[in-house]
């Protein structure tokens, strides 16, 4: 049996690696590999000690990534560290402390600094050498390693962050570069009189070596398909991994060994298991009666009774990924996309057995949604090419209706009742989307609306009569609260049109209408077979009306009876909590239904995510958080209803937990390997990959699946073969990992150091962050509590504390919970007790404490002439930091806008614009002062600050600056990753990976920011010794560049003397 090695270290002849998750040993001269660990969360980084005895580690044990520690020859872990930090790895040991790299006290989470504590544990120590991510020394100096991460992640990577070993050899913290070499360093190992290290600047990554100053580079290990990762030493030998294998480099003989492990596990995490469908819906479907329910849960396609009766699966019970379960109009059998042949496909089965009816070999792309003819075995598909295809399932012919050039069709299409037409929104250039209808019989498709800029989401009335669609045609201004500014955050509304033009209004009632007699629905309804729908395309698009309602944030539309139902969803603040990749409902939306009848809107149901309409039926599905429900649409239902929990026709709750989902892990992570390679393949920017052979990829690491253990090690796996694609944005996360404890720490918003001669901890620093809001600031901060710095915590929770039990460590699983403290003076004295709230993460409080600290810095530098502003990323958050400050500094002279760690995003451009503005003149007053026109434009120069951390949508807002001739840019080269991602094709599990879909060109440098970054017009780097003495060099550089601007170009205001007379 083989395993999937990662993360080896040595002493002497053993190496402890990681596997299964857990730690295990093996020896160079025993090849019996032997269980260390039986951890319940993920393992990572194992280190030796010098002396053997001890093995650091970082462990997940209770949720959150810290450091460990137990003997090497086995037994209990001890946690060391509780600092609710991220810890990256264990980089060295040093003495009986342990170093580490942590994003412990830094303001962004992506930025990692050393740190260290001692094997006994107590507080933790931050080192200063500022930025770094590895170390290594000896008697004769130290390495830095500066974004030395895992090359292999973005292969031949050579971007801003690409990894660097700085050396420093005078004791005096005067560090330099010590070597150039144009690719991705990591993993420095000082031996004797040579520095080792991997590198890729040849293509692939492999071990090389130099002398201290830098000369004599030599390359000992000559891999040519997997990248060499994680080196470690125990200063006499180098082990690593490579694939799913662990090399040994033996540095007496130059020569590298394969180690060879004897791997016995349990696989534990490759049993069959079983989960809950409901967790992992993906699609659901109604049968033509009623009756039936079909659905799709990880992967698999399920049918049954809606409330009641046996549950059917269809397909292979492993190892395919089924999709978009429809059923056929016989109600014996479904149509389904598979992806057994190793691309999506049609299949079609019977429901109540496990036979194939037919597999249609036609190319229908990877189907976003399947829609089933009410009349016949034809079916149209919209797929991932923007194409709406007809499918004709019994001659097994495929038709291609249109192509959406610039926008994406969705489930933005549906068939009229007869079974003829298709109506389908569809992008006219770059700018509109409009709606078609497609004639099955004439093979035509017809304009039927003009839009004013997106017409969505049609739908046919179940009479044939009308076609109702959602558009943005609304242009109703709302002035910002802010600052002068409009914009439309609402904008769309339903309407209507009527097919034939001799059809009156549905919202004009021109004659009485009669009462209708009491008779039995089908006797009102005509005959199916003489139902036919007649459309007059001649002058449609001037039949459109607009329904009654406000207008607002529309979703799902559909028409049950002579109702027409919409779900609406407020305008709501773009960023919080929840991120950019979260994928789970919010039940924020109602529904509406508009009565042509009584010419009224009601609502139907409130707190819904989404609703599907079923006409015929005259039933409406309705998901929400609270689950999902088939409803009767011609009944509101009550709230006594509502709030049942039953499972039964009267509550419409479906319970899918009726089903047993059986998961086989080795077969879903072979199929998720194929998915995810294949989504690069249909969603990467180019056709050819960027010349990448992506087949050969494929059976490169398609290779090593069978060796996974775990779903970290399928995670490790994916990551590398993406990363071959040696392009930005190409992620993998979540997913279906074993269950791990969440304790997380409540924290106290404050730097904390151990003090001897009180044996007590010092209250350094208080976190201040946004001390108004009540609840972004240290809760020692709190009126009436009367803390400072230098203050004394004593005791938590009448807990004494020691140098070895420091506050955070009584503070596991206690967040946001109300703590006893003991506090004194910094003397010891006034002892007292105090309640304190505690926190989840002081991320954001460090953030602004910084923002804040060099916006002053930057006033009390330049005199109050010049503004600051900091924009964390190019997302809604970053929007609005810049917005905070912007505003209010734009009263100074000349403004540095300081972009550095910026994450990425979109609004660039938006934030651009403003910075361009040139002041044109000045709107003068009696009473209140002097504005500048255009508002918000600034007097003077302006520069900007970037550094290698500014990414993505940061990359394009540093080299956009640049082209604008906006001002100097100063700091270091950019991250070099501009070709973006859409996150929408989640794997089974729930995993997301991201396709770098949307490259950037420049009109200067072409495509040559990716994998590059954007170079600066001054290069200014924080060293390890400027970090120590606490100096921002980049941003005095700035303040110095802007001062001298100042000084050649001052602002002068003017006069605003020889005022009119107008007087005679």
């Amino acid at each position: 049996m083989n395993g999937y090695y990662r993360f080896p270290t040595i002493n002497d002849s053993k190496i402890i690696f990681v596997a299964d998750d857990d730690l295990w040993v093996v020896k160079l001269n025993d090849s019996k590999a032997y269980r260390l660990t039986t951890n319940l969360s993920e393992v990572s980084s194992p280190l030796f000690s010098p002396d053997g005895k001890w093995i650091a580690y970082v462990g997940t044990e209770d949720g959150n990534n810290e450091v460990y520690i137990m003997s090497s020859n086995g037994g209990p872990s001890t946690r060391l560290t509780y600092d609710g930090a991220f810890v990256s790895r264990i980089c060295a040991w040093d003495g009986d402390d342990i170093i580490f790299a942590t994003d412990l006290s830094q303001p962004f989470g992506r930025v990692a600094n050393l740190a260290k504590i001692n094997k006994k544990g107590g507080p933790t120590t931050i080192l200063n050498y500022g930025i770094s991510s590895n170390i290594s020394f000896n008697d004769s100096g130290i390495v830095l390693g500066r974004n030395t991460a895992d090359p292999a992640r973005w292969k031949r990577y050579k971007g801003g962050t690409a990894g660097e070993l700085w050396i420093s050899t005078d004791n005096k913290m005067n560090f330099k570069k010590l070597i150039s070499l144009k690719g991705n360093m990591a993993c420095p190992m000082w031996i004797g009189e040579r520095i080792y290290f991997l590198a890729d600047h040849e293509g692939i990554s492999n071990i090389y070596s130099c002398l201290k100053s830098g000369r004599s580079l030599k390359q000992h290990t000559n891999h040519k398909n997997y990248y060499a990762r994680n080196a470690t030493t125990d200063g006499y030998n180098i082990v690593y991994h490579s694939g799913a294998d662990i090399y040994y480099f033996n540095l007496e003989k130059n020569e590298t060994f394969k180690v060879n492990i004897d791997f016995n596990s349990s696989m534990v995490q490759r049993s069959r298991k079983f989960v809950d469908p409901q967790n992992y819906l993906e699609d659901i479907s109604i049968n033509h009666d009623g009756s039936m329910v079909s659905f799709v849960s990880r992967g698999k396609s399920f049918s049954m009774g809606n409330w009641n009766g046996p549950v059917y699966q269809q397909g292979k019970n492993d190892g395919v990924r089924y999709q978009k379960t429809r059923f056929l109009n016989d109600g014996k059998k479904v149509v389904m996309v598979s992806d057994e042949s190793g691309n999506e496909q049609l299949e079609i089965h019977f429901i109540k057995n496990k036979k194939k009816s037919k597999v249609l070999n036609l190319d229908v792309g990877r189907p976003y949604d399947m829609k089933v003819s009410p009349k016949k075995d034809e079916l149209v598909i919209s797929n991932h090419r923007n194409e709406l295809l007809l499918v004709d399932l019994k001659k097994n012919i495929l038709h291609k209706i249109d192509k959406s050039k610039f926008s994406v069709i969705g489930d933005s299409f549906n068939w009229s009742p007869d079974g003829r037409y298709v109506a389908y929104s569809c992008s006219f250039n770059s700018r509109l989307n409009g709606i078609k209808i497609y004639d099955v019989k004439n093979k035509k498709s017809y304009k039927v609306s003009n839009p004013i800029l997106n017409d969505f989401n049609p739908v046919f009335d179940p009479s044939g009569k009308y076609l109702a669609f959602l558009s943005n045609r609304i242009f109703n201004p709302v002035y910002d609260n802010m600052h002068f500014d409009l914009g439309f955050p609402r904008g769309e509304k339903p309407y209507i049109i009527t097919l034939n033009k001799n059809t009156h209004s549905p919202l004009y009632k021109s004659s009485p209408k009669p009462i209708k007699s009491d008779k039995k629905k089908e006797d009102n309804k005509n005959k199916e077979e003489d139902f036919k729908v007649h459309i007059d395309f001649d002058g449609i698009e001037n039949r459109i009306m607009a329904i009654p309602t406000e207008e607002g944030l529309f979703g799902n539309i559909g028409f049950i009876n002579n109702k027409l139902f919409y779900s609406v969803h407020p305008d709501q603040g773009s960023f919080g909590d929840i991120p950019w990749y979260d994928f789970s409902s919010s039940d924020t939306s109602t529904i509406l239904f508009y009565d042509f009848d009584l010419n009224e809107e009601k609502v139907f149901m409130s707190n819904i995510s989404s609703f599907l309409i079923y006409p015929k039926l005259e039933r409406i599905l309705i998901k929400s958080k609270n689950g999902i429900r088939l409803l009767d649409g011609n009944a509101v239902p009550s709230k006594e209803i509502i709030n049942k929990s039953d499972y039964n026709s009267l509550t419409g709750k479906i319970d899918f937990n009726r089903a047993r989902l059986s998961i086989n892990p080795i077969s879903e992570w072979e199929q998720m390997y194929s998915e995810a390679w294949r989504l690069q393949r249909d969603f990467f920017w180019v056709k050819n990959m960027s010349g990448i052979n992506w087949k050969k990829i494929y059976e490169r690491y398609y290779n090593l699946v069978s060796r996974i253990h775990s779903r970290s090690e399928f995670s490790d796996l994916v990551w590398e073969m993406q990363g071959e694609l040696g392009t930005s944005h190409c992620y993998e996360f979540g997913g279906d990992y074993k269950p791990r404890r969440n304790y997380q720490v409540g924290l106290l918003g404050a730097d904390l150091e151990y003090d001897k001669e009180s044996k007590a901890y010092k209250i350094i620093k208080l976190i201040r962050g946004d001390i108004w809001s009540g609840y972004i600031t240290s809760p020692l901060l709190r009126p009436g509590l009367n803390i400072e710095e230098g203050m004394l915590i004593k005791a938590i929770a009448g807990n004494k504390l020691t140098k070895t039990t420091a506050p955070n460590k009584l503070l596991v699983n206690q967040v946001n919970k109300d703590i006893e403290i003991k506090v004194s003076d910094s003397d010891g004295k006034n002892e007292r007790d105090i309640t304190v709230r505690t926190i989840p993460n002081a991320n954001y409080m460090r953030y602004r404490d910084w923002v804040e600290k060099n916006k002053n810095y930057v006033h009390k530098k330049t005199k109050n002439k010049v503004g600051y502003v900091h924009i964390p990323d190019m997302s809604p958050w970053g929007y609005s930091e810049f917005h905070r400050y912007w505003l209010s500094e734009l009263e100074y002279d000349a403004l540095i806008v300081d972009v550095r760690f910026n994450g990425g995003g979109h609004v660039s451009q938006l934030i651009l614009e403003k910075l361009a503005r040139k002041r044109l003149g000045y709107d003068i007053t009696r009473w209140m002062g002097t504005e500048s026109f255009p508002e918000g434009s600034i007097a003077g120069p302006i520069i900007a600050i970037t550094n290698e951390y500014a990414g993505s949508d940061g990359d394009i807002f540093s080299h956009s600056f640049k082209l604008m001739n906006l001002g100097k840019l100063i700091g270091k080269r950019t991250w070099g990753g501009v070709i973006g991602i859409w996150p929408r094709n989640l794997l089974v599990d729930g995993t997301i990976t991201t396709q770098p879909e949307f490259s950037f060109w420049f009109k200067d440098v072409g495509w040559n920011v990716e994998n590059y970054g954007t170079d600066v017009d001054i290069e200014v780097d924080i060293t390890p010794k400027d970090y120590a003495k606490g100096v921002d060099t980049q941003l005095d550089r700035g303040i110095k560049e802007i001062l001298d601007e100042l000084k050649k170009n001052p602002v002068i205001k003017p006069k605003f003397d020889n005022k009119p007379k107008l007087g005679k």
